[in-house]
């Protein structure tokens, strides 16, 4: 089962990286140039943070702050959450979920060596990205589930996706009907 594939298996290798003090303008333009959502911080070299669009967006343009003068290292996370390369693809799914990560970073003897992202996942299995399980088909289960997919191609439990109603990954509304768990469902409880 995909799930139980070791989290590097799906991690790309070739990080895109910027040193901590270069500034948010400067990470944005590695970001475009390499195609990725996001840039590891590294200080002499060693990753330290990770800086994503969502945090430019948040920290930096909707603060109307200058992308020129704001540096990385003021608005990156760090540390960042990581996940060793040999555990599971479901703990690692399980660990996004509960941090509410759309990426992750991959580490081998305590040293980050890549990332993946939930569309990663996607393009692997069919996971719910709202539950983190498998989405069972034909080929697994003689009663294959139901499920939603979002135009970006993110699946969803059709339960799950009354749950949600707006994608996880694109923002795009899912349903229109909406499920409001009962508060013994939800992870607080």
């Amino acid at each position: 089962m995909v799930l139980d594939l070791p989290a590097g298996s799906i991690a790309r290798r070739d990080l895109a990286t910027v040193d901590e003090n270069d500034s948010v303008l400067n990470a944005s333009k590695v970001m475009v140039e390499k195609s990725r959502g996001s840039v590891l911080a590294t200080r002499s070299g060693d990753p330290i943070g990770i800086l994503t669009e969502r945090d430019i967006l948040r920290k930096v343009v909707a603060m109307s702050l200058d992308p020129k003068s704001v540096k990385v290292k003021e608005v990156m996370t760090s540390p960042p959450i990581t996940i060793d390369q040999s555990k599971p693809l479901r703990d690692a799914i399980d660990l996004m979920v509960r941090k509410g990560l759309r990426r992750m970073l991959v580490t081998e003897n305590g040293k980050i060596v890549g990332i993946f992202t939930m569309r990663d996942i996607v393009k692997h299995t069919r996971v719910c990205l709202h539950c983190g399980k498998e989405i069972m088909s034909i080929l697994d289960s003689r009663t294959p589930e139901p499920y939603i997919e979002c135009e970006c191609g993110s699946r969803y439990h059709s339960q799950c996706a009354q749950t949600v109603v707006n994608c996880v990954s694109c923002s795009r509304t899912l349903v229109t009907t909406v499920i409001y768990p009962e508060p013994s469902e939800t992870f607080s409880g």
